[in-house]
């Protein structure tokens, strides 16, 4: 196989591979290295989630013919253990839920009630209300913030119908499930997550 004659850069443009610093060209090879390497592993945890979730379904089933009931539609939080107890998988459901188009509204009557209250108390309100409605990094709303503004005893009327607004506005779309494993070293030890986090394992300990 003939070595590349060109690189492409940032902007599309085919620079010829003699114009290009060995660092650079090392620099890519090395991130395209570590990028396929990253390719493949999310590839194996889907498949890691796909047949755990298999293995957890049949033994849902396996359960129901034992106990002669069948739960039917979708299966709820589970949970079991190794024989010896220590090793323990849970499955957890959680709604998906997004607020629809309402929320504008909500928000528009909560800044108005903080700008008609008096005395000190509106401007921490007001930063809460800010912080509340203020997107993450990711664009989206941080859903518990907007719910927690129902917590509060305020009794502006607007204050009120906005969190009333929140409540009905609120919507599930869906669910998530999540596999979660813990294991034990000995009978007395504190269980410990099995993480998946690239982020949070440690490189240079046991596997």
């Amino acid at each position: 196989m003939s070595e590349k004659k060109t690189m492409i850069d940032p902007q599309g443009a085919a620079v010829p591979m003699r114009y290009i610093k060995t660092y650079d060209r090392e620099r890519d090879r090395i991130a395209r290295r570590i990028h396929a390497r990253f390719i493949k592993a999310q590839a194996h945890l889907r498949q890691v989630k796909r047949e755990s979730f298999a293995d957890i379904e049949k033994l849902v089933q396996m359960a129901e013919q034992d106990a002669e009931v069948s739960l039917g539609g979708v299966k709820g939080n589970v949970q079991f253990r190794s024989f010896d107890g220590s090793i323990t998988v849970s499955l957890d459901m959680q709604a998906k839920t997004e607020f629809d188009e309402r929320l504008a509204l909500a928000q528009k009557l909560i800044l108005e009630a903080v700008a008609e209250m008096t005395d000190g108390a509106n401007a921490d309100l007001a930063e809460i209300a800010r912080r509340a409605f203020e997107p993450r990094k990711s664009g989206r709303m941080d859903m518990q913030r907007i719910r927690d503004l129902r917590t509060y005893k305020v009794e502006h009327p607007k204050w009120r119908r906005a969190c009333e607004i929140i409540g009905e506005c609120e919507r599930q779309i869906g669910t998530r499930q999540y596999v979660r494993v813990t294991e034990r070293k000995s009978a007395d030890a504190k269980p410990v997550t099995i993480t998946l986090d690239i982020a949070s394992i440690d490189a240079g300990g046991e596997a």
